[in-house]
């Protein structure tokens, strides 16, 4: 048995087993449900074996990702938005990044009148930011619902039809964007991001009552989705939405610098072939005074540039003072965890819909 298939069918079969302890406890005594979430914790673990047999890191990822983004869609725009008509937003962890200084102040008060209740429902929202803790960035292109969305229309060409690099001043617009979200959105007390800019409407909250401003709204919306989510990575094959505008992206690049994990270049084996870049899928690979390329903290440990690297020179570390110890196994394993776990709550439940079972 080779070591590869070893090592890759140890850590699936791991996975499985925490994923369906899992499933066993979230499913309670409904058997049905409880089938349909082991199936899709033994697909998650499917592909991860692949990942870790193949050595190919973003191929099964982005089988992952995209089929997320789709149950996503289903369950929480087509099903509950047209099919049944529920107004009621699904909690979005996009809209946390622009009003984390409201959820941290609704944290305050509802703290200080003893309310435990409220208090216990808004802590929900951490769960978020310790995914970015723990594996950093990597929330954007594993865990992040509509992040598939962007990356599926990425995959529709082979071949960038235009290629686009970006500055690092530009590169670094969406952390202007979030603070300048963040101050607005505190001071007005609602989702500015929502109110105008996101691209993912399929429901009438946060719309405004007047028809002049709703018909902005709308232009604002539609323009942002078929621009930074449809045209832009069809034609460049880089997701635009993810790099460019999404302020969840922003928040995980600084918080993310808390986590253990780097996706690093290894100067010493790098030969400047320059493909790191051009594959890079949000601009993170930085051409450093054209002498070295560095990976900066915009990093989704998506796993292109490992991929493509002709001489590895690519890998996830964790740093230890100076040292830096390969923990490219580690990561995965930890995202497939979060992520299987995570769509775990939902897709299950698209899976019996489409069975006609629910």
């Amino acid at each position: 048995m080779s070591k590869p298939f070893r090592d890759g069918a140890v850590l699936s079969i791991i996975l499985f087993t925490l994923l369906s302890a899992l499933c066993i406890v979230s499913a309670g005594h409904d058997r049905t449900l409880l089938y349909a979430k082991l199936i899709w914790s033994f697909t998650v673990s499917v592909l991860g074996f692949f990942i870790f047999y193949s050595g190919n890191i973003s191929r099964y990822r982005s089988i992952l990702f995209i089929l997320i983004a789709f149950f996503f869609f289903l369950e929480f725009k087509f099903f509950r938005f047209i099919s049944l008509s529920d107004t009621i937003a699904p909690y979005c962890h996009i809209a946390q990044a622009p009003t984390l200084l409201n959820f941290i102040y609704s944290q305050y008060l509802a703290l200080v009148s003893g309310d435990w209740k409220v208090w216990g429902v808004l802590t929900l929202g951490f769960l978020w930011l310790s995914m970015i803790f723990t594996i950093g960035p990597g929330i954007c292109s594993w865990v992040c619902f509509y992040g598939g969305i962007d990356e599926m229309f990425s995959k529709a060409l082979k071949k960038p039809f235009y290629k686009i690099k970006i500055s690092k001043p530009w590169r670094d617009f969406p952390m202007a964007f979030l603070i300048f979200l963040l101050v607005v959105s505190f001071l007005q007390g609602l989702p500015f991001f929502c109110n105008w800019f996101c691209p993912f409407k399929m429901t009438e909250a946060f719309w405004d009552s007047h028809s002049a401003t709703r018909a902005v709204q709308a232009a604002l919306f539609w323009s942002a989705l078929a621009g930074f989510v449809i045209i832009l990575p069809v034609l460049t094959k880089k997701r635009t939405f993810c790099s460019m505008v999404c302020p969840f992206g922003a928040l995980a690049s600084v918080c993310g610098t808390m986590s253990a994990y780097r996706a690093i270049i290894d100067g010493a084996k790098c030969i400047r072939c320059g493909r790191c870049q051009d594959v890079c899928p949000v601009f993170a690979v930085e051409d450093k005074d054209r002498k070295e390329y560095k990976i900066s903290n915009f990093c989704n440990r998506c796993g292109t540039c490992i991929d493509i690297c002709p001489v590895s020179a690519i890998n996830i570390f964790t740093k230890h003072g100076s040292r830096r110890i390969p923990t490219r196994n580690i990561f995965i394993f930890m995202a497939l965890l979060i992520t299987g776990a995570l769509s775990g709550s939902f897709v299950p439940r698209v899976l019996l819909q489409l069975a006609g079972v629910r």
